[in-house]
């Protein structure tokens, strides 16, 4: 069974695709103009957001290091 998300996505496309009207290759070519202006755009902001997460990992890691001595100490009693 799809995932939700992606059957809604499938059956906006789907509903896009009746509203522009004319034939099969004109749908298409209207899709890939679509998908090819945008998807430059969508690989620079997920590669941002990949860069962001990145650097959050990062932190959280280093957090964790530097709590390991003082948690040592404290389960020590």
């Amino acid at each position: 069974m799809p995932d939700l998300k992606t059957k809604a996505l499938q059956l906006n496309i789907e509903g896009l695709f009746r509203l522009l009207g004319g034939t099969a290759a004109e749908r298409e070519r209207f899709w890939e103009i679509r998908k090819g202006i945008t998807s430059v755009q969508e690989f620079a902001v997920i590669n941002r957001q990949l860069d962001t997460m990145a650097v959050l990992v990062k932190q959280v890691e280093l957090g964790a290091k530097g709590l390991k001595p003082p948690a040592g100490k404290i389960a020590k009693g």
